[in-house]
């Protein structure tokens, strides 16, 4: 079997109307993700907001200036744990937005943060129109990739957020795009590297190597593939481990990425869900101290144990909920378009009812994350049939939804743990798009 039989080595060469149209759709992504960035108040982030901002900012700051304090009194008078000998999280993000805080003031860092992952941002359009292009051969569908995510609402506003998912989603798709462009030890190379700093951003990533190891042999039998596949899994374990090391060295602490895995398991296992950390702590019958992986895995078993068929249901409603609900309606106040649309399906049905509905606080933007979510998702699905011949090629993408989906089948599952996979639902969708423009 040849490379290129699996693998294509031969995209269409983007004509100069194409490359114009590419630089446009990069400058329009870049624009509105500045827009909306800088239009945020660089303030807000370090209050107890309720989200993890404060969190990463905070903790960020300890880990690169060394400050060794049990808290952290950020400038609007708010106060964080400094976790450094127990970060449940692995170093990438935290090193990246604790940098521009040691240098810059407080509001300065933010902005500066922003404009990076604006940035980052733009760069993952531009690696979704590699991956859509090589994948099907043909520019257009890069395009249309590309055109898409710079445009939507769940992308555009995503980089304003103090959150992993920017860097994450970046540098996932580098990976992808040298993996399936550069079928060589040194491709394997640079994708292992930016898979190991994929993972020491989130660290869910941590077991997926071990399946594009299995793709490797699939496509190139066992000894061109067991050859690739080790130069893989040998520097993404290399660089994972420098993690662990630095951990061990530093506090005498055994990790390998991050330790959120025991506190995802329980959360998701429990009825309730996560309830502060408060009710976690009475749940589990820990003292001032906090409770350890062992009792959150403790804790899990003991649930699953008690009501293993409860734990199923909640765990598939979960999941479900989570790929239904798009990612960034939160950040709109107002009811839930979700329910509003239920209970006027319930209630009402009339149609004044239904243009009462569109008047709604935040209905319009909700709707337009409802609209991009379920067309990504329905394209993609539409994607892979159509170039089902080629299934080997988009494999990998494939594969990583699927992983995505069943590591938080048993952790907890929210919308935005599942948004990563919304750019590769993009990437596939793009093939069925110029797919059907080539046979209509």
């Amino acid at each position: 079997m040849t490379d290129a039989a699996v693998l294509p080595t031969h995209v269409q060469s983007a004509s100069r109307a194409q490359q114009r149209l590419l630089i446009t759709v990069l400058a329009l992504a870049l624009v509105l993700r500045l827009l909306y960035g800088l239009g945020q108040n660089p303030a807000e982030v370090y209050g107890n907001t309720g989200g993890d901002s404060g969190w990463y900012l905070a903790n960020g700051y300890a880990l690169v200036t060394g400050f060794d304090d049990d808290f952290l009194t950020q400038p609007d008078g708010s106060s964080y744990p400094i976790m450094l000998r127990g970060l449940p999280t692995p170093p990438i993000y935290l090193l990246f937005v604790g940098l521009w805080q040691a240098i810059l003031p407080a509001e300065a860092a933010v902005i500066a943060i922003r404009i990076l992952q604006a940035l980052l941002g733009t760069l993952t359009c531009y690696l979704a129109y590699r991956l859509a292009a090589h994948i099907s051969g043909n520019p257009r569908a890069g395009l249309l990739a590309a055109g898409v995510l710079a445009i939507s609402p769940a992308f555009v506003m995503e980089p304003a957020q103090i959150a992993t998912e920017t860097l994450y989603i970046a540098l996932l798709m580098g990976a992808f795009v040298v993996y399936l462009e550069e079928s060589s030890s040194r491709g394997m190379l640079v994708s292992a590297l930016l898979l190991g700093l994929a993972t020491l951003t989130r660290a869910v990533l941590l077991l997926f190597p071990l399946g594009l190891a299995l793709h490797l042999l699939l496509v190139y039998g066992w000894r061109r593939g067991l050859k690739l596949a080790g130069v893989l899994l040998v520097i993404y374990a290399l660089v994972v481990s420098t993690w662990t090391i630095y951990s061990y060295a530093r506090w005498q602490r055994f990790v390998i990425a991050g330790e959120g895995f025991a506190a995802f398991l329980y959360v998701g296992a429990s009825p309730d869900g996560w309830q502060g950390g408060e009710a976690v702590d009475e749940a589990l019958g820990v003292g001032e101290d906090g409770p350890t992986q062992d009792n959150y895995t403790e804790g899990a078993q003991d649930i699953i144990a008690r009501d293993p068929l409860g734990y199923i249901q909640r765990r598939v409603s979960e999941l479900a909920e989570a790929v239904i609900q798009p990612h960034g309606t939160v950040w709109f106040s107002g009811p839930s378009l979700k329910q509003m649309t239920t209970d006027w399906l319930r209630e009402d049905r009339s149609l004044s009812g239904l243009l009462a509905l569109t008047q709604g606080e935040g209905f319009w933007p909700k709707l337009a994350l409802y609209i991009f979510h379920f067309a990504g998702i329905l394209g993609g699905i539409m994607g892979m049939w159509r170039w089902r011949s080629q299934w080997r090629v988009w494999l990998p993408l494939a594969g990583f939804i699927l992983y995505t989906l069943l590591i938080h089948l048993v952790l907890t599952a929210l919308p935005r743990y599942l948004f990563p996979v919304e750019a590769i639902w993009w990437v596939l969708a793009g093939l069925a798009m110029v797919n059907i423009s080539q046979h209509s």
